[in-house]
């Protein structure tokens, strides 16, 4: 399954994305007048959000999407199997819909840029043998990446893990993400 945080905005023509997106991956409850559907938010603006799930409404029915003590009123906006584009009725704060420290991709990407700056500034290790004798292929990032998703959907199925650690399951699934867009720079 191709992350929809790196599809194109083409691939979803009803959606007029007015604003970047904040990747995520947190469990939320996709309520209409006749059922209530646990989905995965996989990415936020103040607009709108993607959801994936089994069981998704159709394009144009109002819904409210709803975690812990958190609401908002939308509609559905378009649908293709297992994903859902759906649009706020008023603005979100979309860092209260992160999990637990409430990072954004640009702070964990402020830190991940200090890090490497002290490492920069760190006496040189000694250079260790590569990891792989040849460049990698497209296929085997893409292998790899598959491999992450799956096993982030299977522990994401149990809400004891997803309780426990789901800050670890969206590191797992940026990860996994990362990954797919390295493929596409891969000759």
């Amino acid at each position: 399954m191709l992350s929809a945080a790196y599809e194109n905005r083409e691939a979803y023509p009803n959606c007029a994305r007015a604003e970047p997106r904040t990747n995520m991956f947190v469990m939320a409850a996709l309520v209409t007048s006749g059922a209530r559907e646990t989905v995965k938010v996989r990415n936020m603006s103040s607009n709108g959000a993607l959801v994936e799930g089994p069981v998704l409404p159709l394009a144009g029915t109002p819904c409210l999407l709803h975690r812990g003590d958190l609401s908002l009123e939308a509609h559905v906006v378009w649908v293709k199997p297992g994903k859902a584009g759906i649009r706020f009725r008023n603005t979100a704060d979309v860092g209260q819909w992160l999990p637990s420290g409430r990072r954004t991709q640009s702070e964990v990407d402020a830190a991940v840029k200090m890090a490497k700056a002290e490492f920069v500034s760190a006496p040189a290790p000694k250079t260790p043998a590569p990891l792989f004798s040849t460049e990698l292929s497209r296929e085997e990032v893409n292998h790899t990446a598959a491999a992450m998703e799956a096993l982030a959907d299977e522990l994401a199925d149990d809400p004891a893990v997803v309780a426990r650690f789901m800050t670890k399951l969206q590191t797992l699934d940026i990860a996994a993400q990362t990954l797919r867009k390295l493929a596409t720079q891969i000759p």
